[in-house]
């Protein structure tokens, strides 16, 4: 039973999470991306590759994204801070201008800077992308954002890549609240009878 009751608490923080970001709005994006002069992201990085990028020398802020729309997005972002405050991602659609992933694109890419440097340091981010689906890339202007302690906001640099997005959409979340639902049910009398039946 205390088994039972650890995946029923990770399954429900895994469905609040999604629910969050239920409020924004998810698009598909349908372009002929030979209309684009644009690079899509490298798909992933080695361990070694990953390494390196701490002893990689930049001399100006820059963002760098790996990833796919499936398995997510990687951001390292290269920044002198000159104060302290927050470093984050913001994303725009190309043709139409509109930011994407609004919330969960600050929240996972936010870095808080509470000490100052006369280098430029590396800063990481992750997350997915929801507008968008598997394989229809679309144009997106990653813009690096700093906020003041005072509340002042400074875009430090941007990159144009090709992404493409997860396809989260409502359906992943009614999936999980349809499961979360028969596992519930199924399991009043034995909590590992609903594992039983699906395996």
């Amino acid at each position: 039973m205390e088994c039972f009751c650890f995946f029923l608490i990770g399954f429900l923080f895994l469905i609040y999470d999604e629910m969050r970001y239920e409020n924004e709005i998810s698009e598909i994006y349908d372009h002929n991306i030979t209309d684009f002069d644009f690079k899509k992201p490298i798909e992933y990085l080695t361990y070694s590759q990953i390494d390196s990028l701490n002893n990689l020398k930049v001399e100006k802020p820059k963002i760098e994204v790996v990833g796919t729309g499936y398995s997510g997005y990687e951001f390292y972002m290269w920044f002198k801070p000159k104060e302290k405050g927050e470093l984050f991602i913001k994303g725009f659609e190309l043709t139409e201008n509109k930011q994407i992933s609004k919330i969960k694109l600050y929240e996972r890419t936010l870095n808080l800077i509470d000490s100052i440097s006369d280098n430029i340091l590396l800063f990481k981010g992750e997350t997915t992308i929801d507008e968008g689906t598997f394989e229809k890339f679309y144009p997106v202007r990653f813009e690096l954002w700093f906020k003041t302690k005072d509340g002042n906001n400074k875009k430090i640099t941007e990159k144009i890549f090709l992404i493409d997005g997860w396809d989260r959409s409502r359906i992943a979340l009614k999936i999980y609240k349809t499961r979360l639902f028969l596992c519930v049910r199924d399991c009043n009398e034995n909590p590992f009878s609903f594992f039983r039946k699906r395996l």
